[in-house]
């Protein structure tokens, strides 16, 4: 059997394959890095810009919308506020029109109380009328039927005034004296 010679035995060494290899891969790594690193870097980096700019708009939107949610809580907020002052402002109003009727309808009672009160006045006296014109007729005639015709129209006139006057002041004694018990009653 034959010996393997040093130089073939030892792997150290380069062989002409060794160096074949070496000039393939080194033209290989040259074709990578000219031809396909650009591209993929510029992809890579494109992807990246994209991924920075979503996330600065993400960003972007995530402010935004924690002010409009502040806006539409302020103005929530504001909106309570009015609805609050308006729900106010109607009790107040309410009660308001509430004294005002009360006070309305108080002057009308008093004002119906007044004009009944002149009504009832009125009658009474209309009624008084009537008692003295009844009262002076039948005075004149029982007179003219107890005297006869001694007495003339004029007599007659002044005898009824007279009687009535008598009439009204002792009726008037009468009613003073009545509220007089009536007041003692009471106290």
């Amino acid at each position: 059997m034959a010996q393997p010679s040093v130089v073939g035995a030892n792997f150290l060494v380069p062989n002409l394959t060794f160096v074949v290899e070496l000039a393939a891969f080194l033209l290989v790594l040259f074709f990578l890095r000219r031809y396909v690193l650009p591209p993929l870097s510029k992809a890579i980096d494109d992807r990246q810009e994209t991924i920075r700019q979503s996330l600065a708009d993400a960003e972007t939107a995530k402010r935004r919308a924690e002010e409009a949610e502040a806006d539409y809580r302020t103005t929530i907020d504001q909106a309570r506020q009015e609805a609050r002052t308006m729900v106010d402002e109607a009790n107040k109003l309410g009660e308001q029109l509430k004294v005002d009727l009360r006070q309305r309808g108080e002057q009308e009672y008093e004002r119906i109380v007044a004009r009944a009160q002149s009504d009832i006045d009125a009658a009474t006296r209309r009624a008084a009328e009537e008692l003295r014109r009844n009262l002076a007729e039948t005075v004149i005639a029982v007179v003219h039927r107890v005297v006869g015709d001694a007495l003339d129209a004029e007599g007659h006139r002044q005898l009824i005034d007279r009687t009535i006057a008598e009439v009204e002041n002792e009726a008037g004694a009468e009613v003073e004296n009545e509220a007089g018990a009536e007041t003692g009653v009471k106290a």
